[in-house]
């Protein structure tokens, strides 16, 4: 199975009902896409983002990362998000959120200008 964990920074609070409209359109897309085993959504006050998925596949995944509400929110990540980051690994049986945020913490934000 293919673990997929996000943390995202909201710019600033005049992009914060901007990126609930994406997060919400995505999510719902996760939740009815094919091959999608697990869809989790958290958040850390109003400004901080988190996401765990997994997927039966890479060519779920890939399907859902590049179409549809998930492709154009996106599309929009350097306008709503000061920095993000996305880490994804092969796992035998779904991570906690407290293991995957453990491996998400090991690994650097993208910067956005």
């Amino acid at each position: 199975m293919l673990i997929v964990a996000t943390e995202l920074h909201v710019r600033n609070f005049w992009k914060f009902i901007p990126f609930v409209k994406y997060s919400t359109r995505s999510t719902k897309q996760a939740k009815q896409a094919e091959g999608c085993l697990h869809v989790w959504v958290g958040n850390k006050g109003w400004r901080i983002g988190y996401t765990l998925t997994a997927w039966k596949d890479k060519a779920s995944m890939q399907h859902y990362r590049n179409t549809g509400p998930h492709k154009e929110a996106m599309q929009q990540i350097a306008n709503l998000s000061k920095q993000y980051k996305t880490l994804v690994w092969e796992a035998e049986q779904l991570p906690d959120w407290k293991d995957a945020k453990a491996k998400l913490d090991e690994i650097a934000f993208k910067q956005l200008k």
